[in-house]
């Protein structure tokens, strides 16, 4: 039977997988990239949300996800990017097909493309024998993407803003992403609630720097070929108080 289920992995990640041109998907395209920090709930614009063409989450999004939220970040998601860590501490939680299913989750986006990226996609596939396609950004494009990070590598959430404003999209909508300048919101990762709990993980893992791509998306944003760029409130004021110091 194991050997069975390791040959039925091997199978559907030749069939399944899949490269994701986020040029090809998102050029001239409306886009809303919503991350799991607290400002995404400073106001409600889950109606404005849920208009554009593309709705991108990351990692636990669907898992958090509850109706009473909808009236501030929306209810579709047609885009997840998760890390393929399904740990509830530092990873993107349970690859729940059922719940992704439901959720109209049209692309499950595997962002990294090292070899241990792709087992990660092989052992989900081992696991859970779905014919469910799974993404990966190009390996060109993604070495491309990480060569400011040395040894380290981007968060899921920063290789989402990455793909999107490299992408020729027409207006981008950013909100929940603060670079852990502010918690998390409520639900999300409560372990890691407190910003000093969180930073504390951040030096134990030793593989992010939050600092770093904060200065990266700065340039992205100064550099992005898309239409027009709207962030919210929370992370436009750390820019601002960043540009007067």
């Amino acid at each position: 039977m194991k050997l069975l289920n390791l040959i039925k992995g091997l199978w559907l990640m030749f069939f399944s997988t899949k490269i994701f041109h986020p040029e090809d998907i998102f050029k001239g395209k409306r886009v809303a990239v919503i991350g799991p920090a607290d400002s995404a709930y400073e106001k409600e614009n889950g109606k404005y949300i849920d208009e554009f063409d593309y709705i991108i989450r990351i990692n636990k999004a669907a898992q958090s996800w509850t109706e009473e939220k909808s009236k501030y970040i929306g209810v579709r998601t047609d885009i997840l990017y998760h890390s393929f860590f399904e740990n509830n501490e530092s990873g993107g939680g349970k690859l729940d097909l059922n719940l992704f299913k439901n959720l109209g989750i049209n692309y499950l986006i595997n962002p990294r493309t090292n070899f241990h990226a792709y087992r990660r996609t092989y052992n989900f596939y081992r696991k859970y024998r779905k014919e469910f396609p799974v993404y990966h950004l190009p390996n060109s494009y993604y070495k491309k993407m990480t060569i400011p990070f040395g040894n380290l590598r981007p968060t899921v959430g920063f290789t989402a803003l990455y793909s999107v404003l490299n992408s020729g999209c027409g207006t981008v909508f950013i909100t929940g992403f603060t670079f852990f300048k502010t918690p998390y919101a409520k639900g999300y990762r409560d372990q890691l609630i407190d910003l000093e709990e969180n930073k504390k993980h951040f030096k134990e893992q030793g593989i992010h720097d939050a600092d770093l791509e904060f200065n990266l998306f700065k340039k992205l944003l100064e550099n992005h070929n898309c239409s027009t760029i709207q962030l919210d409130n929370k992370l436009q004021s750390i820019l601002n108080n960043y540009e007067k110091n």
